[in-house]
């Protein structure tokens, strides 16, 4: 099981970034009261009022970027600082046992800037962020006139295998992005697709956000760790990730803080795609 001890201020300093972040998701929801009474406007399932939702996502990264982050300021200027450290504790630890001199990082759902960071010591970055809106997230950049150290790429997690290809990262990254999926499961299953046998995703998601953010605007998705498995649920849905991926793939899962006081947990995951197990050909 993987639970780092951060040792030193280099990797804390990121790591309060990523606390940050998780203030503004919440301020975030905050500010979705579409309806006059103030109210929240609860989705009932992924693809109703979908298209509404992606709207609303990048209405507020429009603000983001013409604010500079606004409260959030060190996130956005971590995001887009080319000499960013990985942040991500269990990324940190996979990025260290790579054989690689380069390891090529897929990050899923980036946003319009990845969070993933640039550097890490002893080895070099070959990151590759994709996200489905990306491009609307190139004219938001070019109205706030700043340039992402690495630039976003067009592609749905649905259909990642047919898009990029084949057995080409070595790492496929997920951070709070799978819950606003319409079909969770097919996402990972090409993020498994798309690594290179023996290669790993690693999946960050705040324990049941879909719940916590009372089913608004695109969180759609429950993740929980049930019996060591990791399991993607709404109401009237549950899948079983570990039990899907059996045959194909070792998943293991952990809790982890997301605060300090502890009343908020990441659920994190780390799949490991069978070397000598190639996937059937779709």
């Amino acid at each position: 099981m993987i639970g780092p001890v951060l040792e030193n201020e280099r990797v804390r300093k990121p790591i309060r970034v990523l606390r940050q972040w998780m203030d503004r998701t919440r301020a975030r929801v905050r500010r979705w009261h579409s309806r006059e009474d103030g109210s929240w406007r609860t989705r009932t399932d992924p693809v109703r009022g979908r298209k509404h939702a992606l709207r609303e996502e990048v209405g507020y990264w429009r603000d983001w970027l013409a604010n500079a982050g606004g409260k959030w300021a060190a996130e956005y200027a971590y995001r887009f600082d080319p000499a960013a450290e990985v942040a991500d504790p269990a990324l940190r630890e996979l990025l260290a046992a790579s054989p690689r001199d380069e390891v090529s990082v897929l990050d899923v759902g980036s946003g319009p800037v990845s969070t993933v960071g640039y550097r890490f010591p002893g080895k070099s970055i070959a990151l590759v962020p994709v996200d489905p809106l990306a491009d609307e997230y190139d004219r938001l950049l070019a109205r706030a006139a700043v340039v992402p150290p690495v630039r976003v790429l067009r592609a749905d997690g649905e259909h990642l295998l047919e898009q990029l290809g084949r057995d080409r990262f070595d790492i496929a990254y997920a951070r709070n992005a799978l819950d606003h999926a319409v079909d969770p499961l097919a996402i990972i299953e090409n993020m498994v697709a798309v690594v290179r046998p023996g290669g790993n995703i690693l999946l960050r998601h705040v324990r049941n956000e879909a719940v916590r953010q009372a089913y608004v605007q695109l969180h759609q998705w429950n993740f929980d760790r049930h019996d060591g498995h990791l399991v993607a649920w709404r109401p009237g849905e549950t899948t079983d990730v570990t039990a899907a991926l059996a045959g194909r793939a070792d998943v293991r899962c952990y809790l982890e803080p997301a605060e300090e006081d502890g009343a908020t947990e990441w659920v994190v995951c780390v799949i490991h795609r069978h070397a000598d197990q190639p996937l059937a050909t779709s």
